[in-house]
């Protein structure tokens, strides 16, 4: 019986290598207690021992007085030999962060050499408690400590971008006192598509950071190459409305092109619904935001569905066309163009479409859909079109569309144009003396010749009633010029004459004309202009 339990017992017992596993596991269990128990002794020591000074740093924190900034520097001499010691604690944390924002210059001097020059910083501000220093640190940082403070950052940067603590303090600095080539000095190192990028976009992913700068950046090279459960994911987070507003600024447009550039239709949809919600909720965001209307420019001229791009955007927007500098520049790109292919749109990932719809069909019906909006505001607008430079460019092409699809709604609008152009008199438009026939605007006003252009170059392609007004403003055009022909040749209103020429059948009768005064022409001087049309006559 007794062979017997010792059979048992030593079946029971563990092996040898199992035992030490378990007993160093043990050890290491009491030795993080004893820390932990080390370390909220320490905390209630430190609170004990500044209890009262910080006490009066939280209370005076915000106002601006000596007393303030002498106690901080009270605390800091208190501190200064314990610094690193206390700087991952909840209580030591935020003292430090208090003696920053209360102390004077020659104190935060002193803190911020003494923190950036220990190697343990970096470190810090990978902390849960230490990167609340750093945040602190750039909200109040010494312009003399900014490089070390960025050399620091970018030497860390691989490793913080997708730590949770440490990239916020990144992110800080890089939004709120790093300069351009800072930036973009970063940005480098996450420029290029690489397995790293996308190690890094997964994390980024999995934290949940998607919104800081830098991963801003790393997730717009990565999507296209993630696998569709983590683009995906990507998807989700950037479409939903309350993470909308990193489309305020240029890096969040970036991503947001890039997003529209591989979804489909349902996803566009998607998109498309919050945005609409969004810019009801946050109309300053349209207004006074430089970046937002790029974000509807993307969705213009992504989705198929022009109608529900008409009743969620555009039906919105339009009647701020000529109030809001951002509205016309959307507006504008609908009808002009080499503005939706401008290089600055390529810069932030804005492409002219992903949309399988023809170009040219999705662009008409956008056209017709704000044609009726735009007339009217324009035949009830106090604002001189013909002065108006930015206006003046738009109207251009807003004619060309006009003739081109025959919108003979707008036959009087181009009666009016023509007939400001031919008879605007000196009394209503000028205080001061000109040259005689001066009145007549087109052969003085660099703006009205731009549109007098743009009605000659219609001639040809001008039919029904349009080619009959076409037609006789280019004849009274012709024998303007020709009746003011020094002026029209000494003034930009020459082009005016070679439009004529180039673009008209009265080629040769404009030509005939100006050879019986060539003599005198001779002796003009040989502006480029005028060389070219010797090359006529």
């Amino acid at each position: 019986m007794g062979k017997k339990r010792i059979v048992e017992e030593n079946q029971n017992e563990e092996p040898e290598e199992v035992q030490e596993v378990i007993a160093k596991a043990d050890n290491k269990k009491q030795k993080k207690i004893a820390k932990n128990q080390n370390k909220i002794s320490k905390d209630v020591d430190f609170i004990s021992f500044l209890k009262e000074d910080i006490r009066f740093l939280i209370q005076h924190r915000n106002k601006e007085n000596e007393e303030k900034q002498q106690k901080a520097e009270e605390v800091y001499n208190k501190i200064e030999g314990i610094l690193y010691q206390i700087a991952q604690t909840k209580i030591g944390g935020r003292t430090i962060q208090l003696v920053i924002k209360c102390a004077d210059q020659n104190i935060r001097q002193q803190i911020f050499s003494k923190l950036l020059n220990d190697k343990q910083f970096g470190e810090l501000l990978q902390s849960k408690y230490g990167h609340y220093i750093g945040i602190t640190m750039v909200r109040n940082m010494l312009p003399e400590f900014r490089n070390q403070f960025f050399e620091i950052l970018l030497k860390n940067a691989n490793h913080y971008v997708a730590q949770g603590d440490a990239s916020i303090v990144l992110d800080r600095f890089l939004t709120r006192e790093a300069t351009t080539q800072q930036i973009n000095k970063v940005k480098q190192l996450f420029l290029n598509h690489s397995e790293k990028i996308d190690n890094l976009a997964m994390k980024i992913i999995e934290k949940g950071i998607h919104n800081h700068l830098l991963s801003l950046q790393i997730l717009k090279v990565a999507l296209p190459n993630l696998v569709p459960e983590e683009r995906q994911k990507v998807i989700e987070y950037f479409q939903q409305l309350e993470n909308l507003d990193y489309l305020r600024h240029k890096d969040g447009i970036s991503i947001f092109c890039a997003i529209l550039n591989v979804t489909d239709k349902k996803e566009r949809k998607n998109f498309l619904k919050n945005i609409q919600t969004y810019m009801q909720q946050s109309q300053e965001h349209l207004h006074r935001n430089s970046q937002f209307y790029l974000a509807l420019q993307k969705v213009i001229f992504t989705y198929d569905d022009t109608k529900q791009v008409n009743k969620s955007i555009l039906q919105d927007i339009l009647p701020e066309w000529l109030n809001s500098i951002h509205v016309f520049k959307i507006i504008q790109s609908i009808y002009q163009p080499k503005l939706r292919d401008d290089i600055k749109f390529d810069t932030i990932g804005l492409q002219n479409t992903v949309s399988l719809k023809d170009d040219e069909i999705r662009i008409q019906e956008l056209q017709d859909y704000c044609f009726e909006s735009i007339l009217n505001s324009l035949q009830s607008s106090e604002t001189n079109i013909l002065l108006e430079s930015n206006i003046n460019q738009f109207i251009c092409y807003f004619i060309q569309y006009i003739i081109k699809y025959q919108k003979v709604q707008a036959l009087d609008f181009i009666k009016e144009q023509i007939k400001q152009l031919l008879y605007f008199k000196i009394d209503t438009i000028f205080s001061r003396e000109v040259e005689q026939n001066g009145n007549y605007w087109i052969l003085t006003q660099p703006e009205a010749q731009r549109i007098a252009k743009c009605l000659i170059q219609q001639q040809q392609i001008a039919q029904g009633e349009f080619n009959e007004i076409i037609n006789n403003y280019c004849q009274k055009i012709k024998s303007l010029l020709i009746q003011n022909l020094k002026v029209t040749l000494i003034s930009k209103a020459i082009y005016l004459l070679l439009a004529l020429i180039e673009n008209t059948n009265l080629k040769e009768q404009v030509l005939q004309d100006v050879k019986k005064n060539k003599k005198w022409i001779d002796k003009l001087e040989k502006t480029q202009s005028l060389q070219i049309l010797y090359k006529y006559i």
